[in-house]
């Protein structure tokens, strides 16, 4: 464990690709809660992940492996790997040893929804003990919403310094010069935690919005801001009752932590189609861009476990306990 960000990685479920980005045939090698995971898409359209070296001798299948069929073939002999882990050929032999037949290469526990492929973590092999939301909004086509927006973020940090951004109520006129995000409303069930903050908007003079967008609303308004939680690994925000229509916003943050000090952040964002031309894409770029004010502050800063908190902070120790769970 480091100084700088004195904590584990967290368990939980975490976002190894976007669905679409994996197709048919295609492997890809995925950072992952400290290891590799090697992915990929079956011929029948099922994705897996697998511990990377084979066992037959140890060569990395991420590196130049091949689907066939519904298994990834070793580079090194060709020995075929299932999604659970087993042997399904030998190319070059009569018979496949008895122990491969059974499961001897390492797999991750996946779900793919939303639009995302997600991979369960637990530092002590443990089940998953909690299932992830089926998000109509992200699952088939619906002539409510305008296109999808796709951001990545590659950030020196961890979820957790991250996630607490959204409870630091101080540190958004600072940081992003609006107003904070004072929570009104909070609610907590085991993993699941949803909070609902209001907030001024103002996209013609924040700083966030791109020249481009900036003249597609001219006047500030007040908006519900409302989060969803499912661990450290998926976050909802949506917006509501937005003008000049009463459109829509709707934001998936799907997260996945490469090791104890760099994360990956994954956002896909859209608005209705009555404000995709006005206010809509506004809100979208704003968003997207004000991330990059964090960014440098989470790089360089150090998690202090016992921090110095005053009365106008935000509900920083209530958010620490939640997410405690999380760790062993």
């Amino acid at each position: 464990m480091n100084t700088r960000i004195p904590l584990d990685i967290p368990h939980g479920w975490f976002c190894l690709s976007w669905s679409h980005e994996l197709k048919i045939g295609q492997v890809k090698i995925v950072k992952f809660c400290g290891q590799d995971a090697v992915l990929f898409r079956a011929e029948s359209g099922e994705a897996n992940a697998v511990a990377p070296f084979c066992p037959h001798l140890g060569a990395h299948l991420g590196h130049g492996g091949k689907v066939i069929g519904e298994s990834i073939s070793c580079p090194f002999h060709g020995w075929a790997w299932s999604g659970e882990g087993k042997c399904t050929d030998v190319p070059y032999a009569d018979s496949i040893p008895k122990k491969a037949l059974s499961q001897v290469l390492d797999t991750y526990n996946l779900v793919e929804q939303n639009g995302i492929i997600m991979a369960w973590y637990h530092p002590e092999g443990k089940e998953p003990y909690f299932e992830l939301p089926l998000i109509d909004e992200f699952n088939g086509d619906s002539n409510k919403w305008g296109k999808s927006h796709f951001f990545e973020y590659n950030i020196s940090t961890c979820l957790q310094e991250i996630a607490e951004n959204d409870v630091d109520q101080a540190h958004f006129p600072t940081v992003h010069q609006s107003p904070s995000l004072p929570e009104t409303e909070a609610f907590i069930d085991g993993i699941y935690k949803k909070t609902i903050a209001e907030t001024l908007m103002d996209p013609e003079n924040s700083e966030s919005v791109s020249e481009k967008y900036k003249g597609s609303y001219k006047k500030q308004f007040t908006t519900t801001f409302t989060r969803e939680s499912w661990g450290l690994g998926q976050v909802l925000l949506r917006m509501t009752n937005l003008p000049p229509s009463g459109g829509e916003f709707i934001m998936v943050n799907a997260s996945c932590p490469v090791d104890t000090e760099n994360s990956i952040l994954r956002w896909e964002m859209k608005v209705s189609k009555d404000i995709e031309d006005t206010l809509g894409m506004a809100i979208i770029d704003g968003i997207a861009n004000g991330i990059n004010d964090d960014i440098p502050i989470w790089e360089n800063k150090s998690y202090w476990p016992s921090p110095m908190l005053c009365d106008g902070d935000g509900p920083i120790n209530k958010f620490r306990k939640w997410v405690g769970q999380f760790y062993i």
